[in-house]
């Protein structure tokens, strides 16, 4: 009887751990007054400063860990094709993780073959958006050279 017990309650906890997982992917909305805020599951925002410098930024921004995951790993495809030569825009690529807290404030810095800092790009993201709205912006500076 103990051995039925044992076997039972293993299997129940195996049945549930696929329902767990698939709860977690599910789309989550929360209806505020005056805005909701949803995030769709695999689909990361995309952000693009170009510098007219031949330099640019794209930024992957995950407000989700699984969204940051997918974006980390577009990053790094995009930064591959980007250092062999043959992307369709040479903007460097950057992954940022919005799921962590109320927002996040990142510093991305672009260097050039000579290892001088061409541009500054400062991210600020926040968690909960109006409806329609991007989580984040992106105000780039470029650097004066030292000459």
């Amino acid at each position: 009887m103990k051995r039925l017990i044992i076997a039972t309650t293993i299997a129940l906890t195996l049945a549930c751990a696929d329902s767990i997982s698939a709860a977690q992917d599910e789309t989550h909305a929360t209806n505020l007054p005056n805005f909701t805020v949803t995030a769709p599951p695999g689909q990361y925002e995309t952000y693009f400063v170009d510098l007219h410098t031949g330099y640019g930024l794209e930024a992957f921004v995950g407000n989700t860990h699984n969204q940051y995951v997918q974006a980390a790993q577009a990053a790094e495809r995009s930064e591959a094709l980007r250092k062999r030569g043959i992307a369709a825009q040479p903007f460097v690529a950057v992954a940022i993780d919005n799921s962590i807290g109320p927002g996040v404030a990142k510093r991305v810095l672009l260097f050039d073959s000579a290892q001088s800092t061409v541009a500054i790009v400062d991210v600020y993201c926040k968690r909960a958006a109006p409806a329609g709205v991007k989580h984040c912006q992106l105000y780039p500076r470029q650097v004066q050279a030292n000459v």
